[in-house]
């Protein structure tokens, strides 16, 4: 039954200003350095400051209102959105560059992993230099201070946001509001800036400054950056929330104080060095800094939560090591902590921080990376218009040639980056992309390798060990494998040594379908093997969390096996793979990925955590192989 129009109105507004907090928070804070970042160095005169506002107001407007909120936000699978998640999509239907395609998504999303290292770094970092406009005798407070706030931050993921989380949107909400204040009284002053939405300036800016002018196309993109969290984000809010959200309060906030910078340079502009603070009243400057570096915070926290869900995505994806995942609410499903990867963003963020030492420094690394991300969603994004929106090429080719000749331009000017610091996000998406697709092509090698190639667990059954065991009545025990193995060379190994057979077996195996949620009735698929063996292959999508014991007790509830399953009394088997690389023609392209991924196998989770498997009643069955 359809909600009456006003209700869903309602639902749209409280979900676009729930969706401020975690959508927005990155794109946000960008007025607090990208201005210094488009025109530090160039002569502060008219042509030069309308130029370069001109060009943030197109970007803002196509990349971002046009690209993403009309067109990208389209691109989703079954309401989530992500990079992976279009990987997912296209894995439905084969394609001919499925191959390319995958390469480019695992390279975006390790772009989007060192994302969440910048982002902390730089967004903390420019609000805390505010201390510096206060007073230059706070100066050598701004690192230390910085450091603190990132440490406690990163230090308290693990509590999750359950309890502040809902104030996020609020105070997003009055920061945009404090965004558009300040921007209107540098507006006032100087209303003439408003001219600047005419693309004349636009022009007349690369006129005058040539190649300089364009390089400096570098620091315009870090008005965008933070646009891929709308897309990003799309499971948790919706499109027409977050089209609300960017349209009605992001989009004219941010615009507004873009113009107050300008105009106030216009007549002051000694306050290159900061024209975000420098267009508050003196009086403001102290609770400006304050609200500034709350957001930033709340901005951090946003990309560190959307790196803990990308990291879940790729591990049941198949596309990375297990490492545990730790739910931090009972209600949200989305609120998910993961240790290792914190401890790596905390690592990088802070290591960035020590390295750069200003956020006008930080600028050299950010950016090259969302820009390379934009790019290839771009292409993935082209993909899915043509196998799935039936467009034309030719409809195609119009529509995106152009963004792409936009992102390209952009990516020029940002590759002088590379040589001062923007080869660091580089070079960590690199490596994530490597241990993405050696993890993946491994698996894959054991899968088809190892689990396919041998006899059903049946046939083994009947003829090699069944007349030495011994019938163990009111006995149930649940053996955890692969989904391709069908041998079950675990639970025939504990059945040999045991010498005891159980009254019910259950061989479940995990597979996780291109979705992102799987709803209960298709969750489970039960098959009879053998008098009292079953096989139940539980269903899961990409975005959810996996529960074995949790999945038995609603299987228990609806009846699906013809016995009770008492879950307290149910003896858990899982098979652990060790395995060692031997230099084999048939497997990685590589011997250092063959190593590499025994390696990551070695200290990836074992699967009694990463199942929720009760520790005391759960046995592991060692399984060697080589590669």
């Amino acid at each position: 039954m359809n909600q009456p129009i006003s209700e869903n109105k309602k639902n749209v507004y409280a979900l676009a200003l729930s969706a401020l907090g975690i959508v927005y928070g990155d794109i946000g804070t960008s007025p607090l350095y990208s201005m210094n970042a488009c025109l530090n160095g160039l002569q502060l005169n008219v042509i030069n400051i309308m130029g370069v506002l001109s060009l943030i107001f197109w970007a803002l407007i196509l990349i971002i209102s046009v690209k993403f909120l009309c067109i990208v936000l389209r691109a989703d699978n079954d309401g989530e959105g992500g990079i992976l998640a279009l990987l997912a999509l296209l894995k439905r239907k084969s394609t001919e560059s499925h191959n390319i395609l995958f390469i480019v998504g695992l390279i975006g999303a390790g772009l989007l992993i060192g994302d969440g290292m910048l982002t902390p770094a730089i967004s903390v970092l420019s609000a805390v230099e505010g201390l510096e406009v206060l007073s230059p005798s706070f100066t050598d407070l701004v690192l230390p201070l910085t450091f603190i706030i990132l440490i406690v931050l990163f230090l308290s993921q693990h509590h999750g946001t359950k309890k502040i989380g809902k104030y996020f949107g609020p105070v997003i909400l009055i920061w945009f509001f404090t965004l558009a204040c300040l921007g209107i009284i540098g507006i006032l002053h100087s209303p003439e800036i408003l001219y600047a939405v005419d693309p004349y300036y636009a022009y007349l800016f690369f006129l005058n400054n040539g190649w300089v002018g364009y390089t400096l196309l570098g620091g315009v993109f870090l008005v965008v950056t933070g646009g891929e969290a709308l897309y990003a984000d799309l499971g948790h809010f919706g499109k027409n929330p977050i089209r609300v959200g960017w349209f009605f309060i992001a989009l004219p906030a941010l615009l507004l104080n873009y113009f107050g910078q300008g105009a106030n340079l216009l007549h002051h502009p000694e306050a290159i060095q900061n024209p975000f603070y420098s267009i508050a009243p003196s009086w403001f400057i102290s609770p400006l800094i304050i609200l500034a570096t709350i957001a930033t915070i709340i901005a951090s926290q946003a990309i560190i939560t959307a790196t803990f869900s990308l990291t879940k995505q790729a591990i049941l994806l198949d596309l990375a090591p297990r490492l545990p995942i730790i739910q931090t609410s009972e209600t949200e499903k989305g609120q998910i902590y993961v240790p290792q990867m914190n401890a790596l963003l905390a690592i990088g963020t802070l290591s960035l921080v020590i390295f750069f030492k200003s956020s006008s420094a930080l600028t050299h690394a950010y950016g090259i990376a969302v820009n390379l991300e934009m790019i290839g969603l771009t292409i993935i994004v082209t993909t899915v218009a043509r196998i799935y929106w039936k467009w034309s090429l030719l409809k195609i080719i119009l529509i995106f040639s152009s963004f792409l000749f936009i992102e390209l331009a952009f990516l020029g000017a940002n590759s002088q980056k590379l040589a001062t610091g923007g080869w660091i996000p580089l070079s960590f998406a690199v490596i994530c992309a490597t241990v993405m697709i050696t993890w993946y092509k491994g698996i894959e090698f054991l899968h088809t390798s190892f689990h396919k190639n041998k006899g059903k667990i049946t046939d083994i059954f009947e003829s090699d060990i069944k007349s030495d065991l011994n019938y163990l009545p009111k006995s149930t025990v649940v053996f955890i494998t692969d989904p391709y193995d069908v041998s079950g060379t675990g639970l025939t190994n504990y059945l040999k040594l045991n010498k005891i057979i159980p009254k019910q077996i259950i061989i479940v195996s995990i597979v996780v379908e291109n979705h992102p949620y799987m709803k209960d009735e298709y969750r489970y698929e039960v098959t009879l093997l053998h008098d009292g063996m079953y096989r139940l292959n539980l269903h899961y999508g990409f975005m959810e969390v996996v529960n074995i014991p949790e999945a038995l007790i609603l299987a228990n509830n609806k009846e699906i096996f013809p016995f009770p399953l008492i879950i307290k009394k149910i003896t858990f088997l899982i098979e652990i793979a060790y395995v060692t690389a031997t230099r084999r023609q048939d497997t990685l392209m590589f011997f250092w990925q063959e190593q590499l991924f025994a390696f990551l196998m070695r200290n990836s989770v074992q699967g009694i955590e990463f199942y929720k498997l009760p520790y005391n009643r759960t046995i592991a069955m060692g399984t060697y192989f080589q590669i």
